[in-house]
């Protein structure tokens, strides 16, 4: 099997954690890593990548025929431009979320589909197995889902970060935060049709105008709902979720990072998996459902992204990147509820 050699366009944090991600990876590996700052490029190379060449500028990490592969790690105001450039060169994309809005997503993902190369959103909880798991156990634990209830918070307040920049990141907490919740929706949820019902409520930072907070439901036209609540504002890490069906229900108190081997947790003692709740059960009769796994879900992302790019056909091509259309349409929803 060749190595994926892949070319991160960024230097920012969630740049980092895919490098590293890459260097535990079986079938791919950080090749280059541009920046609009050389030496910012060449530190963060030395720093996450060992032998990685460093250059300046996305244009000349496309002319490297060493990366076959690009991972866009910038603003969300960026990402179209430099992914089309990248498809046009050729390489596959591996793109951060959130994207402007459904038809900007829309154009790159017809653009890969053109160019015969693969698009993929940077969703790390989708290619946990638990995801999968959980899906195919629907049937037996809670038979059909109707509602999900989210809620994500991140403890954060650096109002010099891009997330709280409009101008960069123009949905704020919504597209950072309540894309999670979204995806979950669906992952688990799965409605058939259009959301009929959209209400949303925002919160903005009072000196940045950027979104901190956001409340929102979605009621769809099958008659399933979610809610999420997300933000950066109770001063701790909540990634709580309650799948609720028509038998029981599916709880996580981490579905967005498990706190088992995740980015930024390495707990040997805990278990990835989720608790089911069927009838008068208690704490005590709860059954948690063990999902094992021994490599982070981010590893398992850029593994998969590599297999797909390999060896996916076109019908796998557009099977990856459905589910990034489903989120962004519900996120632009949600965005033009808020008032």
């Amino acid at each position: 099997m060749t190595s994926l050699g892949f070319g991160i366009v960024g230097t920012g944090f969630i740049a980092g954690v895919i490098a590293e991600a890459l260097s535990q990876a079986q079938g791919a590996h950080l090749a280059a890593v541009s920046s609009r700052d050389g030496a910012r490029a060449r530190a963060f190379a030395d720093h996450h990548g060992g032998n990685a060449a460093a250059v300046e500028g996305h244009q000349a990490l496309l002319a490297r025929d060493d990366v076959a592969a690009v991972y866009v790690a910038v603003p969300t105001v960026a990402k179209e431009e430099i992914a089309l450039a990248a498809i046009a060169a050729g390489r596959h994309v591996l793109v951060d979320k959130p994207f402007l809005n459904e038809a900007s997503a829309r154009r790159m993902i017809d653009a890969a589909h053109a160019a015969g190369v693969l698009f993929m959103d940077a969703t790390h909880f989708t290619h946990h197995p638990r995801t999968h798991a959980l899906r195919a156990a629907l049937a037996t634990t809670i038979a059909t889902p109707r509602s999900l209830h989210t809620a994500f918070y991140f403890p954060f307040s650096d109002k010099t970060n891009i997330r709280l920049n409009p101008d960069q990141e123009p949905t704020g907490a919504v597209g950072d935060m309540a894309w999670y919740s979204l995806r979950a929706a669906v992952e688990y949820l799965a409605p058939q049709g259009a959301p009929q019902t959209v209400q949303a409520l925002a919160e903005r930072d009072p000196d940045t105008g950027g979104v901190v907070r956001a409340t929102g439901l979605i009621g769809f036209a099958d008659g399933t709902s979610t809610t999420f609540d997300v933000g950066y504002t109770a001063d701790t890490l909540a990634m709580d979720l309650h799948l609720i069906g028509t038998t029981g229900i599916v709880i996580m108190d981490d579905f967005v990072l498990d706190w088992a081997n995740s980015f930024p947790f390495k707990n040997t003692g805990l278990k990835a998996g989720y608790v089911h709740r069927h009838g008068m059960a208690s704490h005590a009769d709860a059954r948690f459902i063990e999902v094992a796994s021994d490599t982070p879900q981010q590893v398992l992302m850029v593994d998969r992204f590599a297999d797909l790019a390999r060896t996916g056909s076109a019908d796998d091509r557009a099977r990856a990147a459905a589910p990034t259309l489903a989120t962004q349409a519900l996120l632009d929803a949600v965005w033009a509820a808020i008032p």
